[in-house]
């Protein structure tokens, strides 16, 4: 019976083996509620749309999904253009701030709108949606430089949205938009590049 009795007096106790196990394991990774919150306003920064537009720079602003646009979607941040996403980009994001919003304290006093206002609201924004390209892009100087930097954000749009005189207006519009949603800028090699292709592939008008 001695045997039994010094396999049990060198066998650890379960103290022994729990605080053994949190020494090579490592306690659990605790966030205090002041990290929390920090993250929750830096996501929430990054999250929001650029400047938006007035009610009355909408497409058809009396109609319907145009006021619904403007009574919902300026309660957290400003007017967003419909033109920001495509129509196949439109139901992912309004997706996501309709989470958002059911799952707001209700001290916020952040109202949602009902299903058929969601539906009016989506078909709207679908209908006056960023207009993409529909086919191979022209080729040229540029080309790869514009899918890849403004694929980062939206689909690609038609180059044909614009004439060569406008794109150099929109696409400074765009890099704020990006400095201001954390996206990385194109270079400045990029940015010449992606001009000159706009410049030269896009319609005159």
């Amino acid at each position: 019976m001695v045997l039994p009795f010094m396999l049990l007096a060198c066998r650890p106790s379960s103290e022994n083996r729990v605080a053994n196990m949190g020494e090579q394991a490592g306690p659990p990774a605790i966030t205090s509620s002041s990290t929390q919150d920090a993250l929750l306003l830096a996501s929430a920064k990054i999250a929001l749309p650029p400047p938006g537009i007035g009610p009355d720079d909408l497409p058809e602003p009396s109609s319907s999904g145009a006021l619904l646009e403007a009574q919902y979607c300026v309660q957290c941040h400003d007017l967003p253009s419909p033109g920001m996403h495509s129509a196949t980009d439109w139901p992912r994001v309004l997706r996501r701030m309709w989470l958002r919003m059911d799952h707001l304290p209700a001290s916020m006093a952040i109202r949602g709108p009902d299903e058929g206002q969601r539906h009016t609201l989506l078909q709207y924004l679908m209908a006056n949606g960023l207009i993409v390209s529909g086919s191979a892009l022209p080729a040229g100087p540029g080309r790869e430089e514009f899918a890849m930097v403004c694929s980062r954000c939206h689909a690609l749009p038609d180059i044909q949205n614009h004439s060569p005189r406008d794109w150099p207006a929109v696409f400074q519009r765009m890099e704020r938009n990006m400095e201001r949603v954390n996206v990385a800028p194109p270079s400045r090699d990029q940015a010449t590049k992606i001009l000159y292709y706009l410049g030269n592939a896009a319609p005159t008008q």
